[in-house]
This record gives C-alpha cells, sequence and structure tokens, in this order.
C-alpha cells in the first residue's frame, strides 16, 4: 500500500512539475518586483491578475497534454495547480494591501477555486507524510495538522472576502491601460 501511494505522489510531484513549479515562483518574483510598479501604476493590479492568468491557462493547457501509455507519467498537475493557487491567494493579499483596490466578492470567488487547487497540493503532501513518516510520530501530526490548517485558512480567507466585499470587479481590460 505505502508503495502504491510513494509511486502515486512521484507522479504528482515528478521532477518536470517541481521544475515548473520553482518557474513560476521565479517568473512571479520577477514580475512583481521589477517589471509592475505597484506603487505608481494605477493598472497595476490589473496588469498582474492579467499576467498571472495567462500563466494559469498555459499550465492548463500544458497539464491536459496526453501521456502515452509505456512513456512515464511527466504531468505537471502539480504545477498548473500551484498556479492557480497562487493566483488566487495573491488577488486576495494584494486587495488587502493595496489601497486603490476595494475589497470584491469576485475576489471570494476566486479564493474558493485557489482553496480547490491547495487541496490537491495539500492533499498529495498528506499522502507523502503518511508514508514517509510513521504512524504515531508526533512530527507527522503535526506536519498534517499545519497542512489542514492551511487548507482551512484558505477558505476562510475566501469567507473573508465573500462576506465583507462589494460586488465590484477591480480588473481593468487589456486595452484600457
Amino acid at each position: 500500500m505505502g508503495r502504491f501511494l510513494w509511486t502515486k505522489f512521484q507522479n504528482y510531484y515528478n521532477s518536470k512539475a517541481l521544475l515548473h513549479i520553482l518557474l513560476l515562483v521565479v517568473l512571479y518574483f520577477i514580475c512583481d518586483t521589477f517589471i509592475i510598479d505597484y506603487k505608481n501604476d494605477e493598472n497595476a493590479f490589473s496588469q498582474g491578475f492579467y499576467f498571472k492568468l495567462l500563466l494559469s491557462i498555459f499550465y492548463l493547457i500544458g497539464s491536459k497534454e496526453k501521456q502515452s501509455v509505456t512513456q512515464e507519467d511527466n504531468s505537471i498537475d502539480a504545477a498548473f495547480h500551484f498556479s492557480v493557487l497562487v493566483l488566487c491567494l495573491w488577488m486576495g493579499l494584494t486587495t488587502i494591501l493595496m489601497e486603490s483596490v476595494s475589497i470584491s466578492r469576485f475576489t471570494g470567488l476566486f479564493l474558493i477555486f485557489g482553496s480547490l487547487s491547495a487541496f490537491n497540493l495539500i492533499d498529495e503532501l498528506l499522502k507523502l507524510v503518511r508514508v514517509k513518516i510513521q504512524s504515531g510520530a508526533l512530527s507527522r501530526y503535526a506536519i498534517e495538522t499545519t497542512l489542514k490548517i492551511i487548507l482551512f485558512a484558505t477558505f476562510c480567507f475566501a469567507l473573508f472576502f465573500l462576506i465583507t466585499g462589494e460586488w465590484v470587479w477591480e480588473i481593468k481590460p487589456f486595452y484600457e491601460w
């Protein structure tokens, strides 16, 4: 049983997917640090959204690539789920941190989808923890509890926006920049 779960984990978090996750982190960092000027550009929130949405769409298309039966699983599903999660969390955090962006219920809806992506990522991590760490070990309980709290916090973050937000869409069409 443990060997099967470990193989399934390796298929989800394979080296190709992990490399793409690292690439996403670097691209997001470069974009948010050097390309988009969040302090002076009134369209910065929209630009950041479209950049991250475009990357998520590319990873959606890439993750749906057909794998042959004889080829080992090199899917990038983990990278796609990571890109969606980061897009949604970025929307929530940027909305809170930027004074020019109001709290929107649409952001809460995006965060619900981000929570679903987080569920996929965390579920696979929990499977790894259950295979690699002995049952009854304190570290196993600590890691499992931490991952579950992160997932629950993501849903609570979404509820915050759904409850306190307004039905406003702060994203401007790219042709209005």
